[in-house]
């Protein structure tokens, strides 16, 4: 929401599509963090953009907070062709838990774990460009052993990552269900499904880089949403949940990642 609006103040749209008409670039389009909601009054408002690039991967599909396949359904449905970021998780998906490993090898053991992942995200209708981290020659060789020869993924590939997802998601640092009724009761309006989904994908990475699940937080916050660090401890949370989750010390670990350490001032202290 803070990015699009300081788009629109510094008229960054009109920009664009003047350079597009000066044939100083092709196409003109957008990467895209936030909610499924937002991107639709976006693409609404500007069907000028030619392409969309949304975070897309089998782990974030129905992720309570990211909601890559409600993004993607936006994008189709305002018929923008799509990039792909993240298809990797950062990595996450390129080590899964040995069982996952297990049933992709079995299926297919020349088959490398990152290729399933891409595969996954190059196979979804609308998709022109997966955009893949690589970071050594092998990577490289690896990615184009089979991008050059494009497969989409087949019926029993697809069931294999929907098992997949459900091991990493087994291997979760909180078991939230997202249920939600812990929401209903806070002070604080804290989002606290959507940040205990944001802080499991987050642990899940495997590299140190800027997470992009910084970005959903701060725009969940942006959106009237109180912080991880603005909890009073009064504990409605803990008495509507249904799985007994220690829900104040939970954010207590969410608040240590994403507002502790970039100093957010807290609702506390005004």
């Amino acid at each position: 929401v803070i990015t699009y609006k300081k788009a629109c103040e510094l008229d960054s749209f009109s920009f664009g599509i003047t350079k597009k008409k000066e044939g100083k670039i092709k196409n003109f389009g957008m990467s895209f963090h936030d909610t499924p909601e937002l991107l639709d009054e976006i693409l609404t408002a500007h069907p000028e953009l030619d392409f969309v690039q949304l975070q897309i991967n089998y782990i974030d599909w129905e992720n309570p907070s990211i909601q890559s396949r409600r993004c993607y359904e936006v994008a189709r449905k305002h018929h923008k062709p799509i990039i792909v970021m993240e298809p990797c998780k950062g990595g996450t998906l390129a080590l899964v838990p040995e069982k996952a490993e297990r049933l992709m090898k079995e299926y297919n053991p020349q088959a490398s774990i990152p290729s399933w992942a891409i595969r996954f995200a190059a196979s979804q209708e609308g998709v022109f460009m997966v955009l893949s981290g690589m970071n050594t020659i092998e990577q490289m060789r690896d990615n184009t052993s089979y991008m050059a020869d494009f497969k989409p993924l087949n019926e029993e590939e697809y069931k294999i990552i929907q098992q997949a997802t459900e091991i990493i998601n087994e291997n979760t640092a909180i078991p939230c269900t997202t249920c939600r009724y812990c929401e209903k009761g806070c002070p604080q309006r804290i989002a606290i499904a959507d940040y205990f989904a944001l802080y499991n994908s987050a642990k899940r990475a495997t590299t140190t880089n800027f997470s992009s699940q910084f970005f959903y937080y701060i725009n969940l916050t942006a959106n009237n949403y109180g912080k991880a660090s603005d909890c009073l401890e009064c504990k409605e949370c803990e008495k509507a949940c249904p799985q007994h989750l220690k829900i104040t010390e939970h954010l207590k670990d969410v608040a240590a990642m994403f507002d502790v350490t970039h100093q957010f001032p807290s609702r506390k202290e005004k």
